[in-house]
């Protein structure tokens, strides 16, 4: 019945609440939070929080009344980096947004740049040397800012552009993680190192690609990329481009969305498979029966459905947000409560696609469970690594034939391994959840297969 009472997290501190909890153990905390029930009160400093478990309440809120929310708290803080762009926009600016951007990440576009995405990863793994322990983290996020930024860039983007981005990404993303939780906003004006570096890093961001787009308007790129893209781009029922302003906005959301959203997906499924050798094996007979000694296409990744079921399972076990959160713009009937206007609101990706009723034995890498006689016993709302309804992630099929292509390269040339100290990797909790340092040993494989004379 609406109106009853909705069950309370215990254990918060007076003035911070359940704030020192989220930011120190965010994991383990959104698990409690589900654990308690499909709706749990908590408090975020002196603020009213209430965490939304059950997928069917969450899919009211993100598709069924999504016009009722706004992004809320998480997304203002976004602002602060990529401003008003698809990831923090709200309303008509949103839908706007989303038409002109959509159709610049459809198959075609895929397509095209499948090619540069298995230049790039061809270009990286040639470096590495059979026996040698690899920082997989590491690697990964320089191949995926590597692919983002030759879509986006083209070759624009130069030594000292990349080395910029490369510093600035990691703080920007670590900053806004710490502010979205914060239990007061005055802890972001302090005079403090953490908030120094972000202000530093956020100007760096800035310079670059606004020098970029600059160029770019003089010198138009010979070569189609993104950029170009956008800035030729024009809403289809009103016939309006963007601003340099907007552009900048976009571009931004599409580094963040683009790089380490991938590198850590990638990164966690070497690392999963480094250790689940019977599944490696697998995956690695499946692309050499259906590629043979040619190199993978775009059109072979629909062809490969043992590849997409390893990703599907990654995705589920570590997608590309733990946390988002939303806030009602009027008082909401959800699950039979009554959540007030302006409340902040949090559901997690991450406890969602753990949670036991949903998944048996949530916690084991089983690609098996997304064979499609499995895959269709699952509750069609508790898989969304890249959100859901209006405000999904735009970029989610490039993002994930990007995985395929890359992870295809790698395992054509090399098979896996833990190295010598066997140290599992954990979660690193920012805006979005990163791996800790990921040393794998590469073993080169016997016939070399996906190497450069097939390409």
């Amino acid at each position: 019945m609406p109106g009853t009472q909705i069950p309370s997290m215990p254990g918060g501190y007076p003035f911070l609440g359940h704030a020192l909890q989220l930011r120190a153990r965010p994991l383990e905390f959104v698990q409690a939070l589900r654990k308690r029930g499909a709706i749990v009160a908590f408090r975020l400093g002196t603020m009213d929080a209430y965490a939304v478990n059950h997928p069917d309440l969450i899919r009211q809120m993100l598709v069924t009344d999504a016009k009722s929310f706004v992004k809320g708290r998480m997304f203002e803080k976004g602002r602060l980096v990529a401003r008003n762009g698809l990831f923090t926009s709200e309303g008509d600016f949103h839908l706007r947004q989303r038409r002109i951007i959509q159709p610049l990440l459809r198959r075609a576009h895929i397509q095209q740049y499948t090619a540069t995405m298995r230049e790039l990863a061809h270009a990286q793994v040639e470096t590495w040397r059979d026996g040698q322990d690899i920082r997989m983290d590491r690697e990964l996020f320089d191949l995926s800012l590597a692919t983002v930024t030759r879509g986006l860039f083209s070759t624009r983007l130069g030594e000292d552009g990349t080395a910029a981005v490369c510093r600035s990404l990691p703080v920007l993303l670590e900053g806004l993680g710490r502010r979205a939780v914060a239990p007061v906003d005055l802890l972001d004006k302090l005079p403090t190192v953490m908030n120094y570096r972000f202000a530093r890093a956020l100007a760096q961001m800035h310079r670059v690609i606004e020098d970029i787009i600059a160029d770019h308007r003089i010198r138009p790129a010979s070569s189609e990329d993104l950029l170009a893209a956008l800035l030729a781009a024009r809403d289809e029922q009103t016939g309006e481009g963007m601003s340099d302003e907007q552009v900048y906005d976009e571009v931004v959301t599409m580094l963040i969305a683009g790089t380490e959203t991938t590198a850590g997906a990638l990164s966690w499924a070497c690392y999963l498979l480094s250790r689940h050798p019977h599944i490696q094996d697998r995956l690695q007979a499946e692309l050499d029966a259906h590629l043979g000694d040619r190199d993978v296409a775009f059109d072979d990744l629909a062809q490969l459905p043992f590849l997409q079921q390893v990703i599907a399972e990654t995705l589920r076990l570590h997608p590309s947000t733990w946390m988002l959160m939303r806030s009602p713009v009027t008082d909401i009937t959800l699950g039979g409560h009554i959540l007030p206007a302006g409340a902040i609101v949090l559901f997690s990706i991450y406890a969602l696609q753990r949670d036991p009723s949903l998944y048996p034995h949530p916690d084991v890498f089983d690609p098996d469970r997304w064979s499609p006689e499995r895959a269709a016993q699952l509750h069609k709302d508790a898989y969304i690594p890249f959100g859901a309804g209006i405000r999904g992630c735009a970029g989610e099929q490039f993002a994930r034939a990007e995985m395929a292509v890359i992870l295809s390269v790698i395992l054509r040339r090399y098979t896996l391994h833990p190295d010598a100290s066997g140290r599992p990797a954990r979660p690193i909790v920012r805006l979005i959840p990163m791996p800790s340092a990921m040393p794998l040993t590469v073993h080169r494989r016997p016939h070399g297969r996906g190497s450069q004379e097939f390409r």
